[in-house]
């Protein structure tokens, strides 16, 4: 699923994007809105997020 955010055991998230693989493995702890993808895409990895629930 495009934006979705996973938790490895290392506890850094990583954001799904185009080229992502079949979720699996690890725990979905929520999907990235595609208002925010594109800045998601651009964060290098180590960039400190801030992750709010919509609605």
């Amino acid at each position: 699923m495009l934006g979705a955010v996973q938790v490895p055991p290392d506890g850094r998230p990583v954001v799904f994007l185009n080229d992502h693989p079949t979720t699996g493995g690890y725990p979905v702890v929520g999907v990235v809105h595609e208002t925010a993808l594109a800045g998601a895409a651009q964060a290098v990895p180590g960039t400190r997020v801030r992750f709010v629930r919509a609605g």
